[in-house]
């Protein structure tokens, strides 16, 4: 399986049930993480597909076949109606995003990628596209996915491969 083809499929199996789920509007208004559903969900969707799914192994957030991924949720500064105001240190979110790209060049399976969600996003905001190259600069590829929550607030899913 290639990393589009993983790409579509973790789109298809993720993207309507957040924009289904009630309980993540609630976190997307309230700016609040929700990197543990996104793991349990996604295990979900490939374990139809892959027996071998192991969540956790070696460190990795998911593994499955030979492939790697780490997942990240990172909420946002924008300011963004119906979405409380809140500080967040965008610097410190996308580091992480980062920290995950450099702990999977080490790891040994064939192929690698971080997925990541961002929350509220609108995607030519001139402080997230800074923040955006910079975990760009550490890829191969990125392909950006663009949905909605509930209550119609955007967000965006990344699927970002990792140097092998």
């Amino acid at each position: 399986m290639n990393y589009k083809q993983l790409h579509d499929l973790i789109v298809a199996g993720i993207i309507p049930k957040i924009e289904n789920h009630r309980g993540l509007s609630v976190f997307a208004r309230e700016r609040a993480k929700f990197e543990g559903w996104l793991k349990v969900e996604l295990v979900d969707s490939l374990y139809e597909l892959f027996s071998d799914v192991t969540p956790e192994k070696d460190r990795v957030d998911i593994c499955f076949r030979d492939w790697a991924l780490e997942l990240k949720t990172i909420n946002t500064n924008i300011r963004y109606p119906n979405v409380k105001n809140k500080t967040r240190p965008i610097t410190k979110n996308t580091k992480g995003v980062i920290d995950d790209i450099e702990k999977l060049k080490h790891v040994k399976v064939s192929n690698k990628a971080v997925v990541f969600i961002v929350f509220p996003i609108i995607a030519d905001n001139k402080n997230w596209k800074i923040q955006l190259d910079r975990i760009e600069s550490h890829l191969t590829d990125l392909l950006a996915t663009p949905f909605r929550f509930r209550e119609n607030i955007p967000g965006m899913l990344y699927f970002g491969v990792v140097e092998t």
